[in-house]
């Protein structure tokens, strides 16, 4: 058997170990990130929540073209969580707030390719990165 440190015995140190180990597992979840090519669909780790990536309007500045903004995106999702009704949710590049759904926050962190006035994008090749995050107290 082996004797516990002097620095954590008698109790205290111990217990003190212990609430911090607890209030860490109490924290918020971690961020989850989706990775969703146009018209495909995915979900999250716990396959609580369903996504789909059904479309996009892209007013950004073209990366050929100096612009004075850098404009603006908006992807747009079907959200369909475990139980309840599916919505559909606009999310704006740059990314605002997060939107709740579902249970979940979920945010855009980039919609690519950048539009381009040589070359424009096919549909085919966006693909929109997003983070979901469970709302404390959901199931």
């Amino acid at each position: 058997m082996t004797a516990l440190p002097s620095r954590l015995a008698p109790g205290r140190p111990l217990m003190t170990l212990l609430a911090l180990l607890s209030a860490s597992a109490l924290a918020a979840p971690a961020e989850e990130t989706l990775r969703l090519k146009f018209q495909a669909a995915g979900g999250n780790a716990a396959g609580s929540l369903q996504v789909q990536f059904i479309g996009y309007r892209d007013q950004r500045c073209p990366v050929n073209v100096q612009c004075i903004t850098a404009g603006t995106a908006q992807a747009l999702f079907w959200v369909q969580p475990a139980e309840g009704a599916g919505q559909v949710l606009t999310l704006p590049w740059p990314a605002a707030e997060p939107v709740k759904a579902g249970g979940y926050s979920l945010q855009l962190k980039s919609l690519e390719p950048r539009p381009n006035t040589r070359k424009p994008p096919n549909p085919a090749d966006y693909e929109a990165v997003l983070t979901l995050q469970k709302l404390a107290g959901k199931p």
